[in-house]
């Protein structure tokens, strides 16, 4: 049996056991209120910004949103970091902050175009797209200045499979190591091959970390979702796994599916992704569900203390040409409907978190890769950074997968 075929066998025994069991694991220890000034103090909300967003691999976008040497977009997610990413003459993909070296003027004003230089509208200082300083008007007025070291600052880019993230830590892990299990996980969906079909944006009046936590647990599917996704999935049957750098997966069965027998072969490659729901959060706040052919990159971005934004980049199957099918376009319709339900809860949660009656969160078994998410703050941020009485006892190192 392959090791693909051994990652089903263990999802959907896990599955099994989760249907069965009656109470927690033995052993399993309860994990300590959440405070909730994390999601609600502006302190720890710039710890976050500054450590987390601006020193971790975040998604960026999607290699055909930059068909052709020359196109751009830019990239103005992560809070006080303009950044531009560019596809160069030899095709390769590269980020930059957008911020000219004379003065400091953005190189780009557009949300997206093509160019065969990157030109300030300030004073027209010209970089290639490589970010190497080429022509400054009146040069001769500038005493000792050596075009060599005025180039664009790069921004660390790296793609996965079409898939374009940034990191502003040069000294950052590859993406691919940061990516753990992931990557392989993801292989199997054929993500390489799928098309933009879908894109959709809203900002939120709650705190990023109050948005992830939704798409984190399905405990709430049959009140919040009945006639949506808690009628398409058995929220009992769903097993979380933690993986390393703050990383986790959810797959829950699908009502309906077949998971009580291994066939005598073992499961075929990619059967958990048609047999269960699988969503996996890449940390620290990309959440993916995904179905039989298709992915949403449900992305979480934090724009102050109480306010985010949620975007969501979907891929599936190449329709080839022509406009959308129908078919599809049901389908979005109905991923939007779903969205529209969380959106709907999560600015009256956080109203409630800023009233004063909230202490902190109590998490069940259920929710536990909420509480792995925050474990990996505290960790990223440094404790001895974080106040005190803000601080995440950590407790589930030894449930991480290896």
């Amino acid at each position: 049996m392959g090791q693909q075929q051994t990652f089903e066998t263990r999802i959907f025994e896990a599955i099994r056991a989760e249907r069965a069991r009656t109470q927690v694991p033995d052993g399993f220890p309860a994990m300590p209120e959440i405070p909730g000034g994390r999601y609600m103090r502006e302190d720890f909300f710039k710890l976050e910004v500054e450590h987390v967003f601006r020193r971790s691999w975040v998604m960026a976008g999607h290699e055909q949103e930059l068909p052709e040497p020359g196109t751009y977009k830019r990239f103005d997610k992560l809070l006080g970091s303009p950044i531009i990413i560019v596809r160069d003459h030899e095709g390769v993909i590269r980020a930059f902050y957008n911020t000219c070296r004379h003065r400091g003027a953005p190189v780009v004003k557009d949300a997206s175009g093509r160019c065969n230089m990157l030109r300030c509208q300030y004073h027209s200082w010209a970089y290639d797209l490589a970010g190497r300083l080429r022509s400054v008007p009146d040069e001769h007025d500038f005493v000792d200045l050596d075009k060599s070291t005025r180039g664009l600052l790069p921004v660390r880019c790296e793609s996965y499979r079409g898939l374009i993230f940034v990191n502003e830590d040069p000294a950052a892990i590859p993406l691919l190591d940061y990516m753990g299990p992931l990557a392989e996980e993801w292989s199997e969906t054929g993500v390489e091959d799928m098309r933009l079909d879908y894109r959709w944006s809203r900002i939120i009046n709650c705190n990023w970390k109050c948005a992830l936590d939704a798409f984190q647990e399905v405990y709430h599917i049959n009140t919040l979702h009945p006639k949506t996704v808690g009628a398409m999935l058995e929220h009992s049957a769903a097993t979380m796994g933690l993986l390393p750098n703050g990383h986790s997966r959810m797959c829950v069965r699908i009502t309906g599916a077949d998971i009580d027998a291994t066939p005598e072969d073992g499961w075929p490659n990619g059967e958990v992704y048609r047999r269960t729901s699988v969503a996996q959060t890449l940390w620290p706040s990309l959440n993916v569900p995904w179905s039989v052919g298709t992915g949403r990159f449900i992305l979480f971005w934090p724009r102050s203390v109480g306010q985010c934004e949620i975007e969501v980049i979907g891929l599936g199957p190449d329709w080839g040409e022509g406009p959308l099918p129908e078919d599809r376009v049901a389908a979005n319709a109905n991923f939007d409907h779903i969205l529209d339900e969380d959106v709907r809860n999560l600015e009256s949660i956080q109203a409630s978190l800023d009233s004063g009656a909230f202490t902190g969160m109590m998490l069940n078994y259920q929710e536990r890769r909420i509480y792995w998410s925050h474990e990996q703050i505290d960790r990223v941020i440094g404790v001895e950074r974080v106040p005190q009485e803000l601080r995440v006892q950590p407790v589930l190192a030894p449930y991480v997968e290896t």
